[in-house]
Parts: structure tokens; sequence; C-alpha cells
């Protein structure tokens, strides 16, 4: 990956966000995911990095914007695993109970089937009930790397031995 990144294309991408993509994604590699490259890419970002265990089934991706980094997770049955959420540290934690992309339900322009949306997570955390739109939730912005560890052991709670 540190070797991808000098290509003068990604010049736009700061030291800091570099240090946290070479160092998440060693620790992606580490744990037995593996990713296509960076790609180009038009909706979030100018491009991305996509992890995967199981081939088509992306757990992460990371995006590369103009004003920085986005490190996206994908997430089911968030309930199930409440309690890790619940003693992770703060930063792992926030993009499930703060107030960014609630549900936006009769107004939802999701993924709506049998009157219910796909896109949903509805979960517990703290005691309290959370409502996201998971077409746009869990994405972590000021990424460390010294915290990138962090992120994949989330993830390996979610994809255990996948």
């Amino acid at each position: 990956m540190t070797k991808l990144l000098t290509d003068d294309k990604y010049n736009f991408v700061g030291k800091k966000d570099t240090d946290f993509i070479v160092a998440f994604d060693d620790y992606m590699i580490a744990n037995g995911y593996k990713n296509n490259g960076i790609q180009a890419y038009y909706v979030f970002g100018k491009y991305k990095i996509e992890y995967y265990k199981t081939k088509n089934k992306y757990v992460a991706r990371i995006y590369f914007r103009d004003d920085g980094i986005v490190l996206r997770l994908y997430f089911s049955n968030i309930e199930k695993h409440k309690n890790y959420i619940e003693n992770a540290p703060e930063f792992i934690k926030k993009p499930f109970v703060d107030d960014s992309h609630k549900c936006k339900k009769p107004n939802c322009k999701g993924m709506m089937l049998n009157d219910k949306c796909r896109f949903r997570k509805t979960y517990t955390i703290d005691g309290m009930s959370h409502v996201k739109c998971a077409s746009e939730s869990f994405m972590y912005h000021e990424l460390e790397a010294e915290n990138a560890s962090e992120y994949v052991a989330l993830l390996d709670t979610f994809y255990p031995g996948r």
C-alpha cells in the first residue's frame, strides 16, 4: 500500500491520512482481509479501497476526498455485538450512538421492500434505542494511525474467522 500511495495522483492525501491507510491496511491484511488496491470512485470520494474476506462482501471502505479520508465500516446484527460496542473506545462507539444518519422514515428514499427498508439498522446501546440508515452510517473521520488496530478488532467481532 505504501508503494501505491506514492503515485502522484494521490498527492492530495496528507501524511496523517497516508499513515492511517498504511497502518489500517497492514492490520487488515494480517487479519485475513483482502483488497483490490486503490480504485477510482465518484460517489463518496475520488478514490476508494475496498476490503473483504469473502468476494463481493465488502466489510470496509476507505474513501479518498479532497478534505481527507473517510473510513466506512459495514455491519449487520449490531444488537448481537452491543456489549463490545458499549465497552469500545469513544471514537469507535461514536457513529453507533451519535445523532448522525438517523432513519428518515417515512421520507426514506432507500431500498423499500414490503414497506420495510433494507437499510434500516435498529439496535440498543447503553440502554438507548437507535435507528440508523445504513446507506449512510458508520463512517469514521479524523483517523489516527495508532487507532487502526481498533477498527480491525471491531470488524473481527462482526466477521470472525471468515
